[in-house]
């Protein structure tokens, strides 16, 4: 199977799982539906990623892992960076914007 089908099965996937556990889980527990939302996001952005040698570069993967740590703390208000939340609502990177970074992330990790 192609790359693009498996990512295309993959969203599909995420958004079955994604509304079943919305439908399951009470709503104080939505801090659970938001880190399997982020998580969703970054392996969406692993199944874009073509099929290749995967590098060994350990400073863009920490670099990543740090944005990717601090996009979970802000989604989640339990890390607290304010320079991060005036960097993001400055550039407008905010809701939907944040998902398709998370996704970016996903991708970049496994090119990096």
């Amino acid at each position: 199977m192609k790359r693009t089908w498996s990512a295309l099965l993959v969203i599909l996937a995420s958004a079955i799982v994604y509304k079943f556990l919305i439908s399951v889980l009470p709503t104080s527990l939505v801090g659970i539906a938001t880190t399997v939302w982020m998580v969703l996001m970054l392996v969406i952005g692993y199944f874009l990623a073509p099929l290749q040698k995967k590098n060994n570069r350990w400073v863009g993967k920490v670099v990543l892992s740090f944005v990717i740590i601090c996009i979970f703390g802000y989604r989640l208000n339990l890390l607290s960076i304010p320079e991060f939340t005036t960097l993001l609502n400055a550039v407008g990177i905010t809701g939907t914007f944040l998902d398709i970074l998370l996704i970016y992330c996903g991708w970049a990790f496994f090119q990096v």
